[in-house]
């Protein structure tokens, strides 16, 4: 397990930067997420990507893939990410995937748990499904049953961005407000609303406001171009739910390290963004 007090900062966001993830399960819309992000990514190997984050002092939760159903591209698996995890635990932290409509859906989310990932990713667009659908209440029962933490897309998405019909992708799912009714409904399971739900962001403020099993990611975004609301409200009254994340491979780690620098949080504040409120959002225990 990684050693927290150890680390500079913990990435809560990051995705697989070999061919896996970027060109096996991207495919057609690796191009739509280069335009959108105005960046160029080019796959790499594991042991560069572990150098990468290891020499940053960087923690990363790596979050596993599926959306095969509604992309028909393939998964990046669980077991593929806990292999990963299990390899550098000094690195890496791990969460599942589970598309809430397969048919063995509550099956893969005992596997999410056996593998010893600590929690589920969920991208509501990509994986065309509705999160406040009452037909899900059984899968997300059993993910709140079995200790898992959510970490879902919230917001617009580069993926899909700027094609006709973005590619088929509808926004409106990843809308931060249909989980408030599932915060509610579990206090116990942390929920992580990624990217800060732009353009519904307040959505995602008064969510986190309301109920202190929600945390927010600012993954997605260069720092300095946050909406003003969510950093004011990340400097203050929410410092103890924000996260730092970065969206790898889409963002340079290292970039944004240096970006965050440049806020200047307050010292009081700093710490708890950049790793200790992901600590509590793992489970993991405080600051010591």
């Amino acid at each position: 397990m990684l050693d927290f007090d150890a680390l500079a900062a913990f990435d809560t966001h990051v995705h697989l930067g070999t061919r896996e993830w970027m060109v096996d399960s991207m495919g057609p819309y690796h191009a739509s997420v280069e335009r959108y992000f105005n960046t160029k990514m080019e796959p790499v190997e594991l042991s560069e990507m572990v150098d990468l984050y290891r020499g940053l002092n960087l923690g990363a939760l790596l979050l596993a893939w599926d959306a095969e159903r509604h992309t028909g591209r393939p998964p990046l698996s669980n077991r593929r990410v806990a292999a990963i995890c299990e390899q550098y635990p000094d690195v890496f932290i791990g969460f599942g995937s589970v598309d809430p409509h397969r048919a063995d859906a509550e099956a893969r989310l005992e596997e999410v748990r056996d593998l010893g990932l600590l929690g589920l990713k969920l991208h509501p667009t990509l994986q065309n499904f509705e999160p406040d659908d009452p037909s899900l209440a059984p899968f997300f029962e059993s993910a709140a049953r079995l200790g898992l933490r959510l970490l879902v897309h919230t917001g617009t998405s580069g993926v899909g961005a700027g094609e006709p019909g973005g590619q088929g992708l509808a926004l409106d799912y990843c809308r931060p407000m249909r989980l408030d009714a599932l915060a509610a409904r579990y206090p116990e399971m942390s929920i992580l609303l990624a990217h800060v739900g732009w353009p519904w962001h307040l959505e995602a403020l008064a969510m986190a406001l309301h109920k202190t099993n929600v945390f927010i990611d600012i993954s997605g975004w260069k720092p300095k171009y946050l909406p003003p609301d969510v950093l004011r409200d990340m400097k203050g009254r929410l410092r103890r739910q924000f996260c730092f994340g970065t969206d790898y491979p889409m963002f340079d780690p290292q970039a944004q390290l240096a970006a965050m620098e440049e806020l200047a949080l307050p010292d009081s504040v700093a710490p708890l963004v950049m790793k200790d409120n992901a600590r509590r959002f793992l489970g993991l225990g405080t600051a010591g």
